[in-house]
């Protein structure tokens, strides 16, 4: 998505600022004879540094190119960004120096550039290590929980999509446990992208279901929210292969999605997580067994069609009233599907 970029690239450019001031942080600091190393200099070089740097951790690490490393053990991830700050030193000195003397010059003070090696090192392992407890409870809430939004209970106004897969009964009888929860994993993961490009955050993984949410405003904006589905449906259906030489299968999911009002809540203690409270969760949750019931992909609430400009390529199909459990009136509810397409059949996972 067109704003996910444009943040990150916001984001980066800020890094990239915040490392030029930091040249000079570290020559005032550590530097005993500045004159011989001028803040200019050591601003440009920063600048440098930070952009190949961050450039690497803001802008190719998290891009589908990376999703093979991204799978491996933290440890990994770790020996990426050493090898990427040991390459960008000298590569920055030489850089940096060109730019100056106005001639190329390959690895000027290469010398002087290791030097700072543990103090760049430093700085990026202190943001790997926030980036790792951002990806653990999600950097919005992260965010909220440290300015102390949640201590108190407040309402929010949010959509919510439940998404899980399709026969997984029949798919942990023939995968058996740990074969389930390897494709489990497998999938959550690739879903992690497209969910990240749609503005959405994964709040919840349950057995295999997974709870995502927006602010109803950013969800609603573009149908995000009913985007979001489909790009994850279409990033299966372009693993298929993958998936079916791994376990034998070729996964389909379903969904239910509905916005409103919820009571938002940071609880606990030794652990302490976000919750949701409300009927909102609740709709959304039945409009999900509902999808299972009518075997169709999609389900959404009338309630925030209305709110939606749908795609020209997806259609709504109007579903009789059900009473849903929990409810002591209808709920009225449409299907979506693509136009001219299978999806909304209910497809099951591939026999095997």
């Amino acid at each position: 998505m067109k704003n996910h970029t444009k943040r990150r690239l916001i984001l980066y450019l800020f890094v990239v600022v915040m490392a030029a001031i930091s040249g000079p942080i570290y020559g005032l600091i550590f530097v005993a004879d500045l004159p011989d190393s001028p803040l200019a200099t050591l601003a440009l070089y920063g600048a440098i540094n930070g952009g190949l740097v961050w450039g690497g951790l803001l802008l190719l690490w998290p891009s589908r190119l990376c999703a093979p490393l991204r799978r491996l053990a933290f440890p990994w991830h770790v020996l990426f960004l050493v090898g990427l700050t040991a390459v960008s030193i000298p590569l920055s000195a030489s850089i940096s120096g060109s730019i100056q003397s106005g001639q190329l010059l390959l690895l000027p003070g290469f010398g002087t550039g290791w030097s700072l090696y543990p103090y760049i090192l430093l700085i990026v392992a202190l943001v790997l290590t926030c980036i790792q407890i951002a990806k653990m409870i999600g950097p919005r809430i992260l965010g909220n929980m440290l300015i102390g939004r949640y201590n108190n209970p407040v309402e929010e106004h949010r959509i919510f999509l439940f998404i899980d897969l399709i026969d997984s009964t029949a798919l942990t009888r023939q995968l058996g446990d740990l074969g389930a929860q390897r494709l489990l994993t497998r999938f959550f993961f690739d879903m992690g992208q497209p969910v990240a490009e749609s503005g959405g955050e994964i709040h919840a993984y349950v057995g295999d279901e997974a709870i995502i949410t927006w602010p109803f405003r950013a969800g609603a904006d573009q149908s995000r929210c009913v985007r979001c589905f489909y790009a994850v449906q279409d990033v299966l259906d372009a693993n298929a292969e993958a998936y079916e030489k791994l376990f034998g299968v070729r996964p389909q999911i379903r969904a239910g999605l509905h916005g409103g009002p919820v009571i938002v809540s940071e609880c606990g203690d030794t652990k302490r997580s976000i919750v949701y409270f409300g009927d909102t969760m609740n709709t959304a949750a039945r409009l999900e067994s509902e999808a299972k019931n009518l075997k169709k992909d999609l389900i959404i609430s009338a309630a925030l069609l209305q709110d939606l400009n749908l795609p020209d390529d997806i259609v709504a199909e109007s579903l009789p009233e059900v009473t849903l459990r929990g409810h002591d009136s209808p709920t009225r509810f449409f299907a979506l599907a693509r136009s001219g397409s299978a999806r909304g059949t209910g497809l099951k996972v591939g026999e095997a």
